[in-house]
């Protein structure tokens, strides 16, 4: 399993948080080919010159490090600017710089970072 951690410009953040809402439904009752859809999607509406694919033991290091500075923070598909705030005050940068850069460059443009697992072999992600 895999992480991607994406920018989501500013003009698809209202589409994004619908589709994101949409997910968990989907993931809830099962529906994994309309997960796979909705992924797809949001995928699609992300930067993908801001983009990276993490392990998912790296992703798991990176949020325990935020936790220990914020014990009630939340990673969700869409993290918006007061989780992003806690990232960097976290101090995460220096053990972090991939995901750090992602998080400063959507505080700049006001942009939100888009958060989905994905299977390795996964195509298009």
């Amino acid at each position: 399993m895999k992480i991607k951690i994406a920018l989501m410009p500013i003009e698809h953040i209202s589409q994004a948080q619908a589709l994101s809402i949409k997910l968990e439904d989907a993931l809830e009752k099962g529906a994994m080919s309309t997960v796979d859809e909705v992924t797809e999607v949001l995928i699609s509406l992300s930067d993908s010159k801001h983009s990276l694919s993490l392990p998912e033991d790296y992703w798991h290091k990176f949020i325990k490090k935020v936790r220990a500075y914020d014990d009630h923070f939340m990673s969700d598909y869409i993290m918006d600017k007061p989780q992003l705030e806690v990232i960097i005050a976290a101090d995460v940068v220096e053990s972090f710089t991939d995901v750090s850069g992602v998080v400063e460059h959507a505080l700049k443009i006001d942009g939100v970072v888009l958060q989905l697992p994905f299977e390795e072999g996964s195509a298009d992600v």
